[in-house]
């Protein structure tokens, strides 16, 4: 595949010539060819609706689930839409609750906040949930495998943390989860559009994510992965879904007005999808997907890789503890930092935005429109 000028990408996002932007973990710009199929979209609502079905309808909700499929190297009947990583992941666990009867859950504290209590919650109400600490702000291989016993049902974890941007070993953590039986789940949500996704050879068997971060979408749409045979049978649609004929006989004097109803349920994964998916974010998706698709996600990652080595070589030089490996492969990096206010004020007077998490935590994360210029203002911006 040909290497993008990513100087020209670079004027598909404006924000990038409004602030030297490095968070896009928490959420992603949308470019303008997704822009302005929204507008389309929103001129169709606003002019148009209740004329016929709008015609550009049906295509980009066929195409964002083929591309997404095709984005982390599944089957299309092995995606649904969902409106949060984090709803999906509690609709999977509803839809385990047989298979995690009588066992046990095991994850790790690099896992996202929202997940662990998730978890928690479902603790309270019975469920036994391991949660394994990190070493050095590493998934504790070691800990993890001793954690993990015949009672286990399910294996969790982030595929990239949003604590450091650590990129797990996913294949050794689902090479564990399976010989004793358990399935792996992944949280793919820093990860898709970032880094290459590979279901099958990861050994993933569920997995989720939303589209405003690394997928350049929009908020309140995502996408669920579950592995075609664990469908209807160790994964349940916990939330009816599917459609409803109701056949009323011809009017009679004296009749009710009865109908016979008929209902016709899904079988694969768009039976996790509960009512219409969000317009906008289909649209969305569509445009964001075929982007992505067309760059390259190795090209996004080497585009990125040369932006977060130089700030893994220059910061920790300046007092900047590095929290995330070195030679990681993700597009997120975290800092234990001197100065949080002072840092925040800095970067904020000098049109930079970064994220401070977990009080001195300096997270980074550089996309594709960034570059070396803004890497110098980052670095020059900070005390």
């Amino acid at each position: 595949m040909t290497v993008p000028d990513f100087e020209r990408v670079r004027d598909d996002f404006p924000r990038a010539r409004s602030a030297a932007y490095f968070d896009n973990a928490s959420s992603h710009p949308v470019s303008v060819h997704t822009s302005a199929a929204l507008h389309r979209y929103v001129d169709w609502v606003t002019h148009n609706v209740g004329d016929p079905w709008w015609p550009d309808w049906a295509p980009p909700r066929d195409e964002a689930r083929r591309l997404f499929a095709r984005l982390i190297h599944a089957d299309p009947a092995e995606i649904a839409f969902a409106r949060s990583t984090v709803e999906a992941e509690s609709n999977l666990l509803n839809g385990l609750a047989d298979h995690l009867a009588g066992g046990n859950v095991v994850t790790n504290d690099l896992a996202f906040s929202a997940c662990l209590c998730n978890y928690k919650v479902r603790e309270a109400a019975g469920l036994e949930v391991r949660i394994v600490r990190n070493r050095d702000w590493r998934i504790d291989m070691d800990a993890m495998a001793a954690a993990i016993d015949a009672d286990t049902r399910l294996v969790s974890i982030a595929l990239v943390s949003n604590v450091n941007g650590l990129l797990a070993d996913v294949a050794a953590l689902s090479e564990l989860a399976h010989a004793r039986g358990a399935f792996l789940y992944a949280d793919i949500m820093q990860a898709a559009g970032a880094v290459p996704i590979d279901v099958g050879a990861m050994g993933i068997d569920m997995a989720a994510c939303s589209t405003f971060k690394w997928l350049m979408g929009v908020k309140g749409f995502g996408f669920l992965y579950v592995r075609r045979d664990l469908q209807h049978t160790v994964v349940k649609a916990s939330q009816p879904s599917g459609s409803v004929r109701l056949n009323y006989p011809p009017w009679t004097d004296g009749d009710d007005g009865r109908p016979e109803v008929s209902v016709s349920t899904r079988d694969d994964a768009t039976a996790w999808e509960v009512s219409y998916a969000s317009y906008e974010g289909l649209i969305a998706a569509q445009q964001s997907l075929r982007y992505i698709l067309d760059l390259g996600v190795e090209n996004i990652r080497g585009h990125v890789r040369g932006l977060t080595d130089r700030l893994q070589e220059e910061l920790p030089a300046r007092g900047y503890r590095p929290i995330t490996p070195r030679g990681n492969e993700s597009p997120i990096l975290a800092f234990g930092v001197p100065d949080p206010k002072a840092a925040v004020e800095r970067t904020r007077e000098a049109g930079v935005h970064v994220a401070m998490r977990f009080g001195d935590k300096l997270r980074l994360s550089p996309s594709v429109y960034n570059n070396q210029d803004d890497v110098t203002r980052l670095i020059e911006a900070l005390p």
